[in-house]
């Protein structure tokens, strides 16, 4: 048995989910963005919506008594009714403060009865987010850790699992995993097809099962060894992984569709972007400006598989203002890492919506048996075609999109804006480089 939960991908510029009521008790989830918009459509426990205006964050439909949201970077269910019991959840940038509540949980026709969540009644530095559902693990559950401490560690157990985790021992003939392949839109189009399915692989997507168990290395995140950064068919050298089970020359890296753009470790964003003819740092925003027609070939290699990143994923246009006019630049998708290391543990980079957009992914919690449950794993198989066509399709849709924005601004000449200009204002996270929206 499993449940397909086909989705609308949406995009948007932001951390964490937006959630906002749509008709038959049904909610509109942003992962991580702002500005959802609800798709009209079949509604029904085969087919839930999911919405993407620009591939930097998807949402899907979910069904609640009351509300509730989707992230694989986080392993807790945050609302904005409740117990007494207080705790505060922090995630990579922002945290949340409230009452342990309990509610009907639908996802499809899957049912969990009594879902522990937490009833925000104070949220810090989330944008716009109304909710978010964990899609990780129990460990480090503050509403568990909570619930312990006021109730004891049998109730904890018995009542405060992650939402997953309360799915499967609910439904315990659903094979525990889930399946994500984040559609992408062209850069002119509202919304695409997606897929997010729990316990079966989508159709055409059923080789995933035979593809490489690459085993979690961590015990909170979806965190996997990374053999190689490839540019231009050339591994990049990373600093030694903080992960002591990483093998020398490897890195450990997160997948978390919460983070619309990667984060990596500086040296490998230089490194990328670097090698883009016309390419400029602008070194007040840390930030690099592309010519918005250019690319270079990216991929990561996972357990010897190369997964190369569509040439469309490694730039995104943003319109601004440069002395009074309308101006068109390309930013860097791929970003700095600037988590604060003492904050986290688990993984020394995140492979964030623009490296998903190239995979179907499977992850899977754990093969139950008699024995327990066996160590969590991911599986993948790549979705972006070979390169030359992935360079025919960028070039097609770039110049499309072009042509329907402001003229473009020679990226050199943006930054040189920035520094004549000396003021900013920051109405846009991405924006805040080169000139004023």
């Amino acid at each position: 048995m499993f449940v397909s939960l086909w989705v609308l991908l949406t995009v948007a510029l932001v951390s964490f989910f937006n959630v906002s009521a749509a008709r038959f008790s049904s909610f509109a989830v942003d992962v991580r963005g702002h500005g959802v918009e609800f798709i009209d459509g079949p509604n029904n426990t085969e087919n839930i919506g999911i919405v993407t205006s620009d591939d930097l964050s998807y949402s899907t439909n979910i069904t609640l008594d009351l509300t509730v949201l989707l992230d694989t970077g986080s392993f807790a269910l945050v609302l904005t009714n409740s117990t007494d019991v207080r705790t505060t959840q922090t995630f990579g940038r922002g945290s949340v403060t409230g009452n342990v509540s309990f509610a009907e949980l639908r996802l499809g026709d899957l049912v969990v009865s009594s879902q522990a969540f937490l009833k925000a009644t104070k949220v810090s530095d989330l944008g716009n987010a109304k909710a978010i559902l964990g899609m990780s693990f129990n460990a480090d559950s503050h509403i568990q850790a909570s619930l312990i401490e006021a109730w004891g560690e049998q109730a904890a157990e018995s009542l405060g699992k992650i939402p997953m985790s309360a799915l499967f021992a609910q439904n315990p003939d659903i094979p525990r995993a889930f399946d994500i392949q984040l559609a992408r839109a062209s850069e002119q189009e509202k919304a695409a097809l997606g897929v997010f399915m729990i316990g079966g692989h989508d159709t055409g997507f059923e080789r995933v099962s035979d593809a490489p168990q690459l085993p979690v290395m961590a015990p909170d995140h979806w965190s996997l060894v990374l053999d190689a950064m490839r540019i231009n068919g050339k591994s990049f050298v990373f600093n030694r992984s903080r992960i002591a089970e990483a093998t020398a020359g490897k890195v450990v890296a997160a997948l978390d569709t919460g983070f619309s753009l990667p984060p990596l470790p500086p040296s490998a964003v230089d490194a990328i972007y670097s090698g883009i003819p016309g390419a400029v740092f602008d070194e007040n925003s840390k930030r690099w400006l592309a010519p918005c027609d250019a690319a270079t070939t990216l991929s990561f290699v996972f357990a010897g598989q190369e997964f190369f990143v569509h040439p469309l994923d490694l730039t995104r246009p943003v319109v601004g203002t440069v002395n009074g006019a309308k101006r068109t630049a390309c930013l860097n998708s791929y970003q700095y890492l600037t988590l604060d290391p003492k904050d986290f543990t688990g993984f020394d980079l995140i492979l964030g919506d623009a490296f998903l957009r190239n995979v179907y992914t499977s992850f899977n919690y754990g093969n139950a048996s008699s024995r327990g449950v066996g160590r969590p794993f991911v599986q993948m198989v790549l979705t972006t075609p070979n390169m030359s066509v992935a360079i025919q399709e960028f070039k097609m849709q770039r110049a499309a999109t072009l042509s329907q924005l402001p003229p473009i601004i020679d990226p050199l000449a943006a930054v040189h804006s920035r520094s004549s200009n000396g003021s900013e204002r920051r109405r846009h996270p991405s924006a805040n480089w080169a000139f004023t929206l």
